[in-house]
């Protein structure tokens, strides 16, 4: 309101330059009112989510998640969780099934949910919020064999995972626009599948019941969603949807 008033002209000024001054004059109120409008839309989608997003962003200037090193029990947990003990794993995401870079790195890494290298503020929030269930930074619960592409997209908040506890399902959703132009296929480095094949797709997990947290999923799907808006990747319509979804994905209450 205080916005739409600001662009409102002052009463009792005066306007000598004729008609057509007055028609032009008004042109730009309403281009500013139309404008102002749209801003007050935006906060106004805006609200909803600021609920669902606490102070703490772990994925916030986040230069690397953790090494192949750091990576190992979260690894050997994922691997017990998801009874892929013989064989070599894949990527939830794409099915790519792991082999070593020329580099000599793993393809396909025991990705963290909540970065390990922000151990503190993982205990800070899992103490803060009820009905969370993860039993630490390298429990399987807060990880997933992704490609290094793919994990390093989700820490820049470029993707997400958008779940449905009632049905326990977990969908790969693309929120950068970039990873999905309209004239040429991108492709996670190491996959023959590309973004725009990817996004929707729903997560199987074919032997077992195990999944990961929906509560740290859900967690940074908000603050990847609000992030998108605030880049103009997502429309307030389609930023409306997902927030919907992960209200309803988000049992946890702050204490």
């Amino acid at each position: 309101q205080n916005l739409l008033s600001a662009a409102a002209p002052p009463h009792g000024v005066a306007d000598f330059g004729g008609s057509d001054s007055i028609d032009a004059t008004a042109g730009r109120h309403g281009t500013v009112l139309d404008s102002l409008h749209s801003i007050e839309a935006r906060l106004t989608a805006m609200e909803g989510r600021l609920e669902l997003v606490s102070p703490v962003d772990p994925w916030e200037l986040l230069s690397t998640n953790s090494t192949q090193s750091q990576q190992e029990k979260l690894r050997n947990n994922l691997k017990a969780m998801y009874e892929e003990q013989d064989g070599p794993v894949q990527c939830i995401v794409s099915d790519t099934v792991d082999d070593k870079t020329e580099s000599g790195q793993k393809r396909v890494v025991a990705a963290h949910l909540w970065p390990k290298s922000r151990a503190n503020e993982f205990r800070t929030w899992i103490s803060g919020h009820t009905g969370t269930i993860c039993g630490g930074i390298d429990d399987a619960s807060n990880g997933l064999f992704l490609l290094k592409s793919i994990e390093e997209a989700y820490d820049a908040k470029r993707v997400c995972f958008l779940c449905d506890p009632f049905k326990r399902q977990i969908v790969f959703t693309v929120l950068d626009p970039s990873l999905m132009p309209s004239d040429e296929e991108v492709f996670p480095t190491g996959c023959t599948k590309s973004y725009s094949q990817l996004n929707s797709t729903e997560i199987s997990f074919q032997k077992t019941d195990m999944r990961p947290s929906f509560q740290i999923l859900s967690f940074h799907a908000a603050l990847s969603v609000q992030s998108a808006f605030q880049r103009d990747w997502i429309t307030v319509e389609k930023s409306e949807e997902y927030q919907q979804t992960i209200k309803v994905a988000s049992p946890f209450k702050e204490k």
